[in-house]
């Protein structure tokens, strides 16, 4: 795992070579033991290296035979002991010991379709030295961020994490209105885009080849698709026994490792059936990990605990308590670069911290929720127009009542939980309006443009989840937090060979009256105890209406109604200082999101150091 950098130059201009080595010491807590950089006269590399896999010969950048193509990788390729047996066979002998250095000599033998071979997570930057081509390339479901901008010569920047990237002075810091919108209403800023407006992250599944003298050319090499197939529903035994099998590969593949692993247990479904199969594959006894709060409601360490005794695991468990939230706020916000308002990362952080106490890799639960029908909003959203009262609060009555009954605007209406479009209404200046190129906007309606219209809503529904929800809310919070702390991360439910299968599955199959992730359910009743299966979901998160109304109301106020909020420019003064003032609970969310975006400013925009100057950096890397 590693945290990768580097610019490209295309035109007459030289590449700051010094770029790298700022951008890695931006980033230093994804890969502290170890430095790698390249430089020619077209380009500088550079990559920070925490090491998991080839302690002692895994060194980076990974050179081809000649030198001519140079790689750096952020990330694991899982099957790269069978990749070096392919190309051996072909007459390419692999030197070195990680798995980066498959990549050049992959390349070579099947040039951009190398990727169609990797199963893993990573993000890759592949340079031709003898063509000039930049190849920038993502895994298959998101796991693993890739940021960069394109400057006014043509030079390309790449890097890892946003505040890294920032570290080139020759990127325009200017705000992305659209960002901000977007924002607001997801609490996250979907990809492509990012809270700067020249700046961009690249799209899971994805490779952008850039050459001199040619527009970029992005390709989309997987994506999710959910296909329906009724055929996969009619044998339920068979169903639960190709998934069982697919989990077990899955878990098999992410157990190397030549530092200590483990796993996080929140006591959930998903993370309990990972550690099961986990502790059954790896012979000796698992280190797990898990979180509890003060506020019983929210505290599933006690089900933690049960799986953990259940498996055998040596389990540890860190309670977490207001305090832990303000010291997580900025933490957060420092390595996500740009806004994120999911409460849920404070926990995150906590657990990995504990983590990293104990192991470098562990074994995660996520990604189940997006394939295998897990959200509760997804019953919320087969009950419209029809909606119970349990549900009300979850849907924007407003926004479905002023659309035109479209599924983006049905789907809309139970997504959005930060800022509703009612309530932007009401806040926003109108002089942002009019920054906007479009106002008011269904930001979903592009993507549910996509998808299969013949197929039936709920699959198309999980599917825009799978290439938004779960890459930029999810794997977001799971990439950052873990890396954060030094600790990669690995998600066998994210295996695209498991995602491949259950994608074909109907959702009709895995959400049965009411009943959510049925198929996950009946495989992991092989391996789990009852009491954890069929419990009421629980996600996780942290007490924060009661943090809000309480400990945390005073930062909260002083920072949402302070001068430089106040004269923001999103919002009109006086409703924002009424919105704040009055404080309702139904509003924690809208209040959180609001939060999160002034804090970053406040961190970022307002007080964020000025770059190197490009004559030092242009001077720093020889």
């Amino acid at each position: 795992m590693c945290g990768i950098a580097g610019t490209v130059s295309f035109g007459t201009s030289e590449p700051l070579s010094g770029f790298p080595a700022a951008a890695c010491a931006a980033m230093a807590h994804r890969g502290p033991d170890e430095e790698g950089y390249h430089h020619d006269e077209r380009a500088a590399l550079g990559m920070c290296r925490l090491k998991v896999i080839g302690l002692a010969d895994g060194s980076q950048p990974a050179y081809s035979e000649d030198r001519g193509i140079v790689v750096v990788l952020n990330g694991e390729i899982y099957n790269h002991r069978a990749l070096r047996r392919f190309l051996a066979d072909r007459g390419r002998p692999v030197r070195g010991g990680s798995d980066a250095h498959i990549l050049p000599a992959l390349y070579e033998v099947l040039g951009e379709d190398f990727v169609d071979r990797l199963h893993g997570m990573y993000s890759i930057a592949l340079h031709d030295t003898r063509t000039g081509r930049l190849l920038l390339v993502t895994d298959r479901v998101g796991k693993k961020p890739l940021f960069y901008s394109r400057l006014a010569d043509g030079t390309v920047v790449f890097a890892s994490e946003l505040n890294a990237l920032m570290r080139h002075p020759g990127i325009d810091r200017a705000v992305d209105p659209l960002a901000v919108d977007q924002y607001l209403s997801y609490r996250v800023v979907p990809a492509p885009h990012t809270i700067y407006r020249d700046v961009r992250k690249v799209e899971p599944g994805t490779v952008l080849d850039f050459e001199a003298g040619r527009p970029e050319k992005h390709r989309r090499y997987w994506r999710f698709e959910f296909t329906a197939d009724p055929a996969e529903a009619a044998d339920p035994r068979r169903a639960a026994d190709t998934v069982d099998a697919l989990i077990q590969r899955a878990v098999a593949d992410r157990l190397e490792s030549e530092v200590p692993l483990g796993a996080m247990l929140s006591g959930g479904l998903d993370s309990s059936l990972v550690v099961a199969v986990a502790a059954r594959q790896l012979g000796r006894r698992l280190h797990t990990f898990s979180v509890g709060f003060e506020h019983d409601a929210f505290d599933e360490s006690v089900y933690a605990r049960l799986v953990a005794d259940h498996c055998g695991t040596e389990h540890h468990t860190y309670r977490i308590g207001v305090a832990d939230a303000r010291r997580s706020v900025d933490r957060i916000l420092t390595h996500m670069g740009e806004p994120y308002a999911f409460p849920s990362a404070i926990a995150a952080d906590c657990m990995y911290r504990l983590a990293r106490e104990h192991v470098t890799v562990v074994l995660t639960g996520d990604g189940s929720d997006e394939i295998f029908a897990g959200y509760r909003r997804y019953r919320t959203f087969e009950q419209l127009p029809h909606i119970d009262p349990a549900s009300a609060a979850r849907v924007d009555t407003e926004a479905l009542a002023a659309g035109d009954g479209s599924l983006a605007d049905r789907y809309q209406a139970v997504l959005v939980d930060g800022v509703r479009g009612g309530l932007k209404h009401r806040l926003y200046d109108p002089a942002f309006i009019a920054r906007l190129p479009e106002y008011p906007v269904n930001h979903l309606r592009d993507r549910f443009a996509r998808t299969a219209a013949h197929r039936p809503d709920l699959d198309r529904v999980m599917e825009v989840d799978c290439g938004f929800w779960l890459p930029d809310a999810q794997l977001v919070k799971i990439d950052r937090m873990a890396m954060a702390h030094s600790v990669e991360p690995r998600s066998p439910l994210l295996d695209h060979r498991l995602i491949d299968y259950v994608t074909r599955v109907p959702a009709a199959a895995k959400l049965v009256d009411g009943n959510e992730k049925l198929l996950l359910k009946q495989v992991a009743a092989r391996y789990v105890p009852d009491s954890v299966i069929h419990r009421p979901k629980q996600e996780l998160a942290v007490p924060l209406e009661s943090w809000l109304g309480t400990t945390l109301r005073p930062d909260i106020q002083t920072t949402l109604l302070s001068e430089a909020s106040l004269e923001r420019g999103y919002f009109a003064p006086d409703a924002l200082r009424a919105f704040v003032t009055a404080f309702r609970p139904e509003h924690t969310y809208a209040l959180w999101t609001l939060y999160m975006l002034e804090r970053w400013h406040q961190q970022h925009a307002d007080t964020q150091a000025a770059p190197a100057p490009a004559a030092s950096l242009r001077t720093a890397g020889r």
